[in-house]
């Protein structure tokens, strides 16, 4: 592939912005949009290996494409082709500002409340994909994108498990699936679940605070050390780390997943208390105050086989405004004839659609919450949430 190349007559490349085993990824424009867009572009180099690269490529289409949150990576399409009489497979996903964690990491360890706020991310991103029954396996910092201002989103679901669905599973007999260095002991063996995501979250940010992972060593060398050995404490690396953070970072890289956090959104929870006692808010004073977003409520009906199963649906939200032509003045008679409003004394501010995803298992009358999807924050500050109540409905 080359700039100027036009896949499958829509994407036109415009310049390389990473590589991999699996082939480039190029910064392209969709003109049917009129966007700028990541593509990720597998060539057949002619090995038997390409099937299973192009699997990767589409069960990450499906997975990705599944999940709407802040923190995780859009993928717009996926597709293949043949050019030049060789067969190429691409996925199109939302092009990210930023490094990936990996790169920003050349330069040294990071400042602590950008290694929090990073890490905060990846958990609220890690949350909504175990609410969805996936797994990702191969969280580390090159599969983290990091923008100027700390913010991270989690990319590449190619070899994320689900637990319900064999699809997912592409796992080969006597290969390691994920990256030894981040690994957590039991999915040495192929065993995984939510919790080894967060073994290797506890991996990743002591990379983050300290500069350097918590093991090194040769793939043999690292499967020991992931095994038997414990990590250096935290704090004799980075000595002003919090205490707190050592002790959170030491339950993630517990040899026993029933030693860990129960969950990605309870390590979410313990990153924003340890950032909020320690560091506060580290804007510039003369900056106007940051304030949450407004929690948002919604309502979705179901079928009881998406109950079961788990849906990805459109949830249109209408954000609505005092009406400044009428309802200010207080007469009601007024309102009812105001020709802006049409009597509602509100007006549309905003309308958008989501596409949310409603995890497997839920119950009618469940209250399903989804991070950051509220309403927006003021001056930085962060967005509300959306709570989703479900009616499960035949």
């Amino acid at each position: 592939m080359q700039a100027g190349t036009v896949l499958d007559g829509r994407y036109r490349l415009i310049e390389p912005v990473g590589a991999g085993g699996f082939g480039q990824v190029w910064r392209a424009h969709d003109p049917r949009v009129d966007r700028l867009v990541a593509v990720k572009v597998l060539t057949s180099d002619g090995s038997t290996d390409h099937d299973r690269q192009v699997a990767r490529f589409a069960r990450e289409a499906a997975v990705a494409g599944g999940l709407s949150h802040p923190h995780i990576v859009t993928v717009h399409d996926f597709g293949s082709a043949v050019r030049h009489g060789r067969p190429y497979a691409y996925l199109v996903m939302q092009l990210l500002p930023g490094k990936s964690l990996s790169a920003v990491l050349e330069a040294g360890q990071l400042p602590l409340p950008t290694a929090l706020y990073a890490a905060s991310c990846v958990a609220d991103a890690l949350d909504a994909a175990h609410e969805a029954g996936l797994t990702h396996r191969d969280i580390k910092p090159s599969n983290i994108m990091v923008r100027d201002d700390g913010e991270a989103t989690v990319v590449d679901f190619g070899i994320t498990k689900g637990s319900n669905d064999a699809r997912h599973d592409i796992t080969t007999t006597g290969v390691l699936i994920g990256t030894p260095a981040y690994m957590a002991p039991e999915a040495l063996s192929g065993s995984f679940d939510h919790r080894s995501d967060l073994y290797s979250l506890g991996c990743v940010l002591f990379e983050a605070v300290t500069g350097r992972r918590p093991f090194t060593g040769t793939s043999w060398q690292l499967i020991n050390q992931h095994l038997k050995e414990p990590p250096a404490l935290l704090r004799t690396l980075r000595p002003d780390a919090p205490v707190e953070l050592e002790r959170l970072v030491s339950r993630l890289l517990a040899k026993n997943p029933a030693q860990r956090p129960d969950s990605a959104d309870e390590v979410y929870d313990l990153l924003e208390e340890i950032n909020d006692s320690y560091f506060g808010d580290t804007r510039p004073i003369s900056a106007p105050p940051s304030s949450r977003g407004a929690d948002i409520t919604s309502e979705v009906h179901l079928h009881p086989d998406e109950a079961t199963a788990g849906a990805v649906i459109p949830l249109r939200l209408t954000a609505r405004e005092t009406c400044l032509a009428c309802a200010p003045r207080g007469d009601e008679t007024r309102v009812l004839a105001c020709t802006a409003c049409k009597g509602e004394g509100r007006i549309v501010r905003d309308q958008r659609t989501l596409k949310v995803r409603i995890p497997a298992g839920v119950k009618d009358g469940q209250k399903v919450r989804l991070r950051e999807l509220g309403a927006p924050g003021q001056h930085g500050g962060a967005p509300g949430d959306l709570y989703v109540t479900v009616h499960v409905t035949s």
